[in-house]
């Protein structure tokens, strides 16, 4: 595939650097990378925290140090960025930091077991990574579409910074908006994607359905509705599957609730179609941390009925990047379908946006 630049992976690069490697952050994420640098006979020479961190902690061995301190002790070195984040003095941080060293982020499954982008898995998919690639709506999301992969084998985040645009613009420009629009928000945490559609109305629609599995999560949903004095909405606190089912179910209170993990209590869980019945649904947002796919089978006879304008996260799963816009096409073919990845690091808050 001609869109696939980078001849060496993350891993590789880290091997064969003569420079001293050090992370930058602590917790899972580093834990996941220093689990594989073992593997992989990388030695991690240190670990460094934003100031306000670095109360004298160890991780994993370490003493985490301020960047200033390793600066002193090592000069120059190799960063790993070792966490993830939106926030945009965070992002601005690791811009800063990569003109004054390499620096890498590796990409981590966010599911165990889950397949990442290697070499090995390019060549297993390439007809449907190239399918795709060639029926994407735009050359922009081409461009998405390939600074993803590149992002996803090489860990540089000058792939991410190059593609990334803002979220409210991509939905006020790929698609258009009425005073009449049904909207089904699934996976609509606290209200905050109720309130981008309001924007986008203007305060004007037709009928809003919301469903939200974690039990803090709704809690605030509700509080949310019943301060706003909003009318016509429905909301469920359900999660979001291929049929009704119960399911075990990991809520953190936060955007990383899963099914998928679940380990700590059952929920309900509801297909779209029989969620949403009849209503000629206009526009559905889903991201349902993983089960975007189980979605979008249980929605197929809304989808194809009402050709909704979807906007769907691709970022839980690799292989996402491939079958959900194959599923969209093979429910509706006149789906334009459009890649945009909006600001976050790693290459989470990769979207796709579908529209007749």
């Amino acid at each position: 595939m001609d869109f696939i630049k980078e001849k060496q992976d993350v891993w590789q690069i880290l091997q064969l650097t003569d420079k001293p490697v050090v992370l930058y952050g602590m917790g899972n994420g580093a834990d996941q990378i220093i689990d594989l640098c073992d593997r992989m006979q990388i030695k991690v020479a240190g670990i460094f925290a934003s100031d306000e961190f670095v109360r004298g902690q160890v991780f994993r061995g370490h003493m985490v140090e301020t960047y200033t301190a390793v600066k002193d002790r090592l000069g120059d070195f190799l960063i790993v960025i070792a966490f993830a984040s939106e926030s945009p003095a965070v992002l601005n941080r690791f811009q800063e930091l990569s003109t004054m060293h390499e620096t890498v982020a590796p990409h981590l499954p966010l599911f165990p077991g889950d397949e990442t982008v290697s070499f090995d898995w390019l060549q297993q998919h390439q007809q449907e990574l190239q399918q795709v690639y060639d029926n994407l709506a735009d050359d922009w999301s081409r461009d998405v579409f390939a600074a993803s992969l590149n992002y996803k084998l090489s860990g540089k985040l000058h792939y991410l910074w190059q593609s990334e645009t803002e979220r409210l613009k991509d939905l006020q420009s790929i698609f258009s908006w009425s005073e009449e629009e049904t909207y089904a928000d699934l996976g609509a945490y606290n209200g905050d994607t109720i309130r981008e559609f309001l924007q986008l109305t203007n305060n004007k629609y037709n009928r809003i359905f919301a469903a939200e599995p974690d039990r803090r999560n709704y809690k605030k949903l509700s509080a949310y509705l019943e301060a706003s004095g909003l009318s016509d909405i429905k909301i469920f606190e359900r999660a979001i599957w291929k049929e009704t089912a119960e399911l075990s179910f990991s809520d953190s209170g936060g955007r990383q609730s899963t099914l998928l993990t679940g380990q700590r209590h059952i929920v309900q869980a509801v297909d779209i179609d029989t969620l949403l019945e009849d209503e000629r649904v206009t526009y559905i947002k889903m991201d349902v941390e993983g089960a975007e796919m189980e979605a979008l089978k249980g929605g197929k006879e809304q989808i194809k009925r009402n050709k909704p304008k979807l906007f769907i996260a691709a970022y839980h799963h690799d292989a996402d990047i491939f079958l959900l816009p194959l599923f969209m096409w093979q429910l509706v073919p006149e789906y334009k379908v459009y890649l945009r990845k909006h600001p976050y690091v790693p290459a989470w808050e990769l979207n796709f946006l579908a529209v007749v």
